[in-house]
């Protein structure tokens, strides 16, 4: 299976830091200090890669964590990318130190599309707490704040064997978000989006014209944990193929019946704006298409929600998510794409 690289820079407020591409390979587990070796804050050495969503909560136990491995964070970076593999139904572990406050991100992207469901998290601190998964809520990817300046223990488990990269990323202390761009390998478009976002593969219904070159998964766990959101994706896909740049901008109703509703103007390029919505066995899936011709190549952005009805559950235990936030964190992603 193809595996796409996406290279990126980083930015942190209104800095912008570029840093080298780096990979980092875990090597033999050995035993570790719980405490930082210095007073500065662990920060990560980056890597991006196409990633995906969870499609199955798996059961998770503790592995035991004596001998985890550690994620080592390079000077004045903030986020590593590890790659590793597992076998069926085992687990691995690692470790890492992070200060009360910080907000980190957790997402894993196996190499192989299909099998994203398969690996789920288990993320603990050196005093006990569990911050996932909770309940009965599954958990492949994590985003929050830190209850405690300690140890954390990331455990990774398997349904399947294979490759993934598990994707770490840890705000400085007082920054809420951080900010990542996406550069075209062609030179053809650029993108920023912050870190609530997570590459992913999405391997769900067809519900856009092109495979996206870009695929990001919403993963702020607030709005899912005891929530009625299942999955939002923000997709961006082309093609230079004559006969779908001339009917770019047509509806073909993919993902229900699409419906026209205007056009907007991003960074001077104007896009025919559509909506659609489906339902089934008590699930809503709406799409917001934004769509343009420019220069010969056809853009689409996808903004995929997927969601339960919430009459469908007793009153008091699962809450609605924030609709309104979610479309505006897509929309503050759209309005960085700039098309050269």
């Amino acid at each position: 299976m193809r595996l796409k690289i996406l290279f990126l820079s980083i930015v942190l407020g209104v800095s912008a830091c570029t840093f080298e591409v780096a990979v980092e390979t875990p090597g033999p587990e050995t035993s570790l200090p719980l405490l930082p070796s210095s007073s500065a804050t662990p920060q990560p050495s980056p890597v991006f890669t196409e990633i995906a969503s969870p499609t199955q909560a798996l059961s998770v136990t503790t592995a035991a964590i004596s001998t985890p491995y550690q994620i080592q964070f390079s000077p004045n970076a903030t986020w590593q990318d590890l790659v590793d593999s597992i076998d069926s139904g085992s687990s691995k572990t690692y470790l890492l130190y992070a200060l009360e406050g910080q907000v980190m991100s957790i997402s894993i992207l196996p190499e192989i599309p299909e099998q994203q469901g398969a690996f789920q998290l288990e993320i603990r601190g050196q005093d006990g707490v569990v911050l996932c998964p909770v309940k009965d809520y599954g958990c492949a990817f994590w985003r929050g704040g830190l209850p405690a300046s300690q140890a954390y223990f990331i455990t990774v488990t398997a349904q399947a064997s294979g490759p993934f990269t598990l994707h770490v990323v840890i705000n400085p202390p007082g920054v809420a978000n951080q900010y990542f761009e996406y550069k075209d390998p062609q030179g053809r478009f650029s993108l920023s989006y912050a870190d609530y976002f997570a590459a992913a593969h999405y391997i769900g219904g067809s519900i856009s014209k092109f495979e996206p070159e870009v695929t990001l998964e919403f993963i702020d766990s607030q709005q899912y944990v005891q929530a009625n959101l299942s999955e939002a994706y923000f997709l961006l896909g082309l093609s230079d193929d004559p006969q779908q740049v001339s009917t770019c901008t047509q509806p073909v109703s993919l993902g229900g019946q699409e419906t026209l509703v205007g056009e907007v103007e991003i960074n001077r390029i104007k896009f025919t704006r559509s909506e659609a919505e489906g339902a089934a066995a008590g699930n809503v899936y709406e799409q917001i298409y934004h769509r343009a011709a420019h220069n010969g190549v056809c853009y689409e952005i996808t903004f995929f929600i997927h969601y339960t009805n919430i009459g469908n559950y007793t009153p008091g235990t699962v809450k609605e998510f924030d609709r309104a936030a979610l479309l505006q964190k897509f929309e503050e992603t759209l309005s960085t794409l700039v098309i050269k």
